[in-house]
């Protein structure tokens, strides 16, 4: 795996009611071992490397928990377990059988999302590119996306680029709100806050967000 062991992520879902049962309990597993990971529990991890197979054996068993696409859900479902446990080349070996079958613009935004943020944190920006673009064509206003995309051109060196993404998003006034993708990523995400430095558009993101904070009329 190159450059050591990637950073753990959270995994999160823009509406829980899309999620099955089995799904919601595969996310809230695989929450559990980014945590164990990240503190370095491998005691944790074990158990709960356990109870993730235990669940996508009974997800393969049940064809997707009766998922309409089961050939795209069963491999993503997959690729995330092995995302959690830090097996992140598996995961995207397993993520891109998804894609292969996601059939509408927001599985193809998930899968194609999914393999560009793995490549971000295994250090191979370049090839992120490719994907994130493939994805932000499948969902042009997705922030989680463009989050990804920004990371990546940054990475591979091409900071124009990367702040083109944020002089996107400076156009697009509502998503600065609180409780919004955007708001929440500029909030708790200090890798964009390393960023910002160098990129003027994300600057004026942070700035615009700190003046809505303290305008009397937004609270």
């Amino acid at each position: 795996m190159s450059r050591g062991s990637p950073k753990p992520t959270i995994v999160t879902t823009d509406d829980p009611r899309r999620l099955s049962p089995i799904e919601s309990s595969i996310m809230d597993w695989c929450n559990l071992a980014h945590a164990a990971r990240k503190r370095g529990d491998a005691d944790a991890l074990e158990d709960i490397e356990a109870e993730l197979k235990s669940l996508i054996r009974r997800y393969d068993e049940t064809d997707g928990d009766g998922h309409m696409n089961p050939a795209w859900a069963r491999p993503n479902q997959r690729a995330l377990m092995l995302s959690a446990l830090g097996r992140i080349e598996e995961a995207i070996d397993v993520e891109i059988i998804a894609a292969k079958y996601a059939d509408t613009p927001r599985r193809q935004e998930v899968s194609f999302g999914n393999i560009a943020d793995r490549l971000v944190r295994l250090g191979r920006a370049e090839e992120a590119i490719g994907w994130f673009l493939k994805a932000w064509d499948a969902a042009p206003m997705s922030v989680p996306v463009m989050m990804t995309g920004a990371r990546a051109f940054f990475d591979a060196g091409r900071s124009k680029d990367a702040d083109a993404v944020f002089e996107a998003l400076l156009g697009m006034e509502d998503l600065l709100g609180p409780g919004t993708d955007l708001y929440v990523y500029l909030r708790h995400d200090g890798s964009l806050l390393d960023m910002a430095p160098e990129l003027p558009s994300l600057d004026a993101l942070y700035r615009r967000m700190a003046a809505i904070g303290s305008d009397p009329e937004g609270e």
